[in-house]
């Protein structure tokens, strides 16, 4: 990430991203970003006396940022977190007080992936729960080595303690815009409401140009290329992709950036087949909602992820970082994806996958029955979401549907005291029982020694009986 965005600049071309990035590595980036925003509001006097004569009742944030729970605080408001990814474990929810990571979802390791593992089942083997555990071991560690002294400094920064009482019960409920049709599945508390993805609708008719491009493409369709707004492709990697796309049978339609080809020239430079157009803006959820769209290959961020989910469109995919991996490890564990790795790119491997899922029927069938689940919401992830807010305005912002565990030490929420006096009533136990059967043996060797002498002497009595006769 460029130096600038490193100071909090909130210029889009300063925070993207060439190639992939470990996860770790791009919240230590972004934090800082998220933090300039905030400052850059509560030093404004005119914008905060403008908010607080407005009075609110309720603020709608994202808790990625500590600016939702200090611009809370300064405000004096409740807030409801809305999460604008899926949950990804074990960044969701921090062991450590005070990380501003605060979804209180149980993270049962036994069978829930957690980041950077590539496990794309929930049902896992001995030895992938080994990595399991120890994935989520290192991340908690490195998280708060790394993450929570940055996060910890903001606070104090602004002055809020996230971890005193008041403090804690800000924060009402969370709005998760994942589905159980697509995340990995576990009990969740009451306050944590998975109300769908927001992006997904049905898709309206497409500019001109693209609308001839789509159906011109025949019974072979059209491949959509797309990487988002943040992650960028090196030279080398997109003539090797622009080489890979001229193998297949299906059109390629592919958004770059203006960044990545500016000019005419640019685009010259990539060496496209016959079957490939490039563009530098499209509407993605109306060009995956055309019938002629076959598959997608996607950085897989959350949006482009559910957007091709909802209108059945399987998915080749390419992450770079953040919850991208985890994302594309869900769309592989529901057979709706394949994955492909940065470093197939320019080998053999790249288009035999984009070929497999633009032709093998099993993926098209999976990403059928992952869209009529996300259709048959019986409401709207944006009714839902309205109907969520309206009851916390409606109870006053209390947060009664927060479970204790989020108020309890590690030590007791875990109930480690209780087992250890479980296993201190079994040392004892264990002891007493030692120490009574060594006392017992001590006495049944002395009565034995005792007998023993007893028989000896007489012995010794009646042989001397037999020698005076």
């Amino acid at each position: 990430m460029p130096e600038a965005a490193k100071k909090g600049s909130l210029n889009p071309d300063d925070t993207r991203l060439q190639g992939p990035q470990t996860f770790l590595q791009t919240i230590k980036d972004i934090i800082p970003v998220l933090v300039g925003g905030c400052d850059s509001i509560l030093s404004n006097a005119t914008v905060m006396a403008e908010l607080k004569e407005y009075n609110p009742e309720l603020l709608l944030a994202e808790t990625l940022s500590p600016c939702a729970q200090v611009m809370a605080s300064k405000l004096d408001v409740p807030f409801v977190n809305f999460w604008l990814f899926g949950p990804v474990e074990p960044f969701a929810t921090s062991i450590w007080r005070g990380s501003n990571r605060n979804a209180f979802a149980p993270n049962p390791i036994a069978y829930f992936p957690q980041k950077d593992t590539g496990i794309a089942t929930q049902y896992m083997s001995f030895v992938q729960r080994l990595y399991n555990s120890a994935t989520y071991l290192r991340f908690h560690w490195e998280d708060y080595i790394n993450i929570r002294p940055i996060t910890q400094a903001a606070f104090k920064r602004f002055g809020v303690d996230p971890d005193a009482p008041r403090e804690r019960r800000r924060m009402v409920m969370t709005l998760n815009i994942g589905d159980p049709a697509i995340e990995w599945l576990r009990p969740l508390p009451p306050d944590l409401k998975m109300i769908g993805p927001i992006l997904p609708e049905p898709a309206r008719p497409l500019p001109a140009d693209l609308e001839e491009f789509m159906e011109g493409s025949g019974n072979n369709g059209v491949l959509l290329v797309a990487m988002g707004t943040v992650a960028t492709l090196g030279l080398k990697e997109r003539q090797a992709m622009a080489a890979a796309f001229g193998q297949l049978p299906a059109r390629v339609l592919w958004r770059l950036s203006k960044s990545e080809v500016p000019d005419q020239n640019a685009i010259t430079a990539l060496n496209l087949g016959n079957n490939t157009k490039v563009v530098t803006w499209l509407p993605q959820n109306d060009v995956l909602g055309h019938p002629r769209t076959r598959a997608f290959l996607s950085h897989c961020g959350v949006n482009g992820l559910y957007e091709a989910a909802y209108h059945g469109v399987p998915i080749a995919a390419l992450p770079f970082f953040a919850d991208q991996p985890e994302n594309a490890d869900k769309a592989v564990g529901r057979g709706f994806a394949v994955r492909v790795h940065h470093e197939d790119i320019g080998t053999e491997r790249f288009p035999e996958a984009l070929k497999r899922v633009l032709t093998e029927p099993s993926f098209k069938e999976a990403s059928k029955r992952v869209s009529q689940k996300l259709r048959a919401r019986p409401r709207t992830p944006t009714q839902e979401a309205a109907d969520w807010v309206e009851h916390v305005l409606a109870t006053g912002g209390e947060a009664y549907l927060r479970t204790p565990e989020q108020d309890l030490p590690f030590i007791v929420k875990h109930s480690m005291d209780v087992w250890a006096a479980y296993m201190g009533v079994v040392v004892v136990a264990v002891f007493a029982a030692f120490l009574l059967s060594r006392l017992a043996l001590n006495k049944f060797g002395s009565a034995l020694v005792k007998c023993t002498a007893i028989a000896n002497e007489g012995v010794l009595l009646t042989n001397g009986h037999h020698k005076a006769a």
